[in-house]
Order: C-alpha cells, then sequence, then structure tokens
C-alpha cells in the first residue's frame, strides 16, 4: 500500500497563519531599545535641568552596580536576569491583567508606566521614578505592540528590547553618562 502525502499540506497556504517573524521582531526590539534609551536619556537631562538634586533621590544608576559587581555577574544581572524579571513583573503581569479587564491600550499603557515608576520610586526616588516612567510606558507600548501573536512574541520581544536597553546604559555608564 502506497502512502500519498496532500499537496495541499505541503503548500504555502496551508501554513498556519500565526507564524511569527522572528528576525523581525528581533530587529524590531533592538529599534525599540534605543528609541527607549534615547527617551530615557532626554527624560533624565530634561528632569535634572528642572528638579533641583536634593530632590533626585538615592543614587541607583548602573554605576552603583558596577561598583559592586564583578563584571561576568554585572553582564549576567544587566544582560539576561534583570530583562526576563522586570519584563515579567512590569509588563507582563499588568498589561495581561489589564487586558483580561478590557482596559484599552492607551490607559493600559500608562497604568503600566506608573506601577513601573512607583516601583523604581521605592528603589531610587524620584529622579529614577520619572526615568522609569518614560521607560516603562516605552516597554508597555513595545508588549502591546508585539502582542497579537501572543503572549510569548510580546515578552520575547520586550525582554530582548530591555536587554538591548540595558546593554546600552552600560556601554553609556562605562563613556560616564550616568543614569
Amino acid at each position: 500500500m502506497q502512502l500519498h502525502q496532500s499537496d495541499e499540506a505541503n503548500s504555502p497556504e496551508s501554513a498556519p497563519s500565526a507564524k511569527v517573524p522572528v528576525l523581525r521582531h528581533v530587529a524590531g526590539a533592538m529599534g525599540w531599545a534605543v528609541l527607549t534609551c534615547s527617551v530615557c536619556f532626554a527624560i533624565l537631562a530634561i528632569t535634572k535641568a528642572l528638579l533641583p538634586p536634593q530632590y533626585w533621590g538615592a543614587h541607583t544608576g548602573l554605576a552603583r552596580f558596577e561598583r559592586e559587581m564583578s563584571l561576568p555577574l554585572l553582564l549576567f544581572w544587566v544582560v539576561l536576569y534583570s530583562p526576563i524579571l522586570e519584563t515579567f513583573v512590569g509588563q507582563l503581569l499588568p498589561l495581561e491583567i489589564l487586558r483580561r479587564f478590557r482596559v484599552n491600550q492607551p490607559v493600559s499603557i500608562f497604568i503600566g508606566a506608573v506601577v513601573w515608576a512607583i516601583v523604581h520610586y521605592l528603589s531610587g526616588g524620584l529622579l529614577h521614578a520619572i526615568v522609569a516612567l518614560g521607560s516603562g510606558a516605552m516597554f508597555s507600548l513595545v508588549y502591546l505592540r508585539y502582542r497579537e501573536p501572543g503572549v510569548a512574541s510580546a515578552y520575547a520581544t520586550t525582554a530582548l528590547a530591555r536587554a538591548v536597553n540595558n546593554c546600552l546604559l552600560l556601554i553609556a555608564v562605562a563613556y560616564g553618562i550616568d543614569a
């Protein structure tokens, strides 16, 4: 007995329509990371110009971590651990909860940014919170922008954007620009 394969099963039209274009997501994550880093440095510069130093809060920049950790541990923390954890806590949990309650995207982005700013205020003060408000909004936007194919796609793209953003921050700190 001979088994025949259907031409329909091998045709491109029968492929699942929910394929995730990985390279487009990687390129998107890198672009969003550069944009987010730029926005955060602009917010930092404006805030430092307008807000007196006594209101900035505790020094929580990457330079502190650079002093307290070895380079391999710092790279692990900044490039792997933090993006995975921060994306889970800062985007996946709050934005998926808001999605279940059918909250629209602009309100979700605002709430995600405020939650992220509050976490950073508690760990670093007002200046850190203001900058985190910008990055929280940007990463919430990225998460929601890439949410259509599924949670995994949104999570991976946002985590990668965070990792690249953190690498850019490490480079900036190495050149003396401390957030």
